[in-house]
């Protein structure tokens, strides 16, 4: 199997659809998770070399009457991460049945987790980013950019694949799930902003 993962890692990047339709159908979990967490970890520890993003963090803290130990944090980051994923992938797969697709979900969630491997590019480039100033921070923003975009399509194929849908009702699927998790809850926290600031 280990052998296997590293085949699956490079076919992430140089054939991704067959790659992610085998993924999903062996159900590699406990490596996709691995993955996963892997590159969040190695994310959040190449955003010490960006000074902007240590700036924030700092000043959260002097917000706090306590100072978050960073092992701690790190901890509870990766607790958080791992809820949040599970029940991200758990409303994707149910958007991917409801548009007919005929997958189970730890189908869909081995091969969303592997589809986050090119996120690994980004760790270097964070780092980049963070050591060579203003300029390397907006080559950096736009590497990013074009990476998470990557990652996008990666997820929409790993939906698709899993799920047996086509191409439309997986994007569909995908951006009403991004739709309903992370856009209305920004706009509900917005709103409640706003009304607390004119109360």
């Amino acid at each position: 199997m280990d052998d296997k993962v590293f085949d699956w890692l490079l076919g992430v990047i140089t054939s991704p659809v067959s790659t992610l339709k085998e993924v999903a159908s062996k159900k590699p979990v406990w490596w996709g998770l691995l993955i996963y967490l892997g590159i969040s970890i190695l994310g959040s520890l190449a955003a010490i070399f960006d000074p902007d993003l240590v700036a924030i963090y700092e000043e959260m803290t002097r917000q706090l009457t306590f100072t978050i130990p960073f092992l701690l944090l790190t901890l509870g980051g990766m607790l958080i991460s791992v809820l949040l994923l599970l029940i991200y992938v758990g409303v994707l797969h149910l958007f991917g049945r409801l548009f007919g697709g005929s997958g189970g979900y730890w189908n869909l969630f081995s091969a969303y987790t592997f589809a986050s491997f090119p996120g690994i590019i980004g760790v270097p480039i964070t780092v980049l980013g963070g050591l060579l100033g203003v300029v390397g921070s907006i080559l950096s923003g736009l590497v990013g950019f074009a990476i998470s975009i990557w990652v996008i399509v990666l997820q929409v194929i790993a939906l698709r694949e899993s799920h047996g849908l086509s191409t439309g009702m997986a994007i569909l699927a995908y951006f009403i799930t991004i739709f309903i998790l992370v856009i209305v809850p920004i706009f509900l926290v917005i709103g409640l902003v706003m009304a607390f600031m004119f109360i």
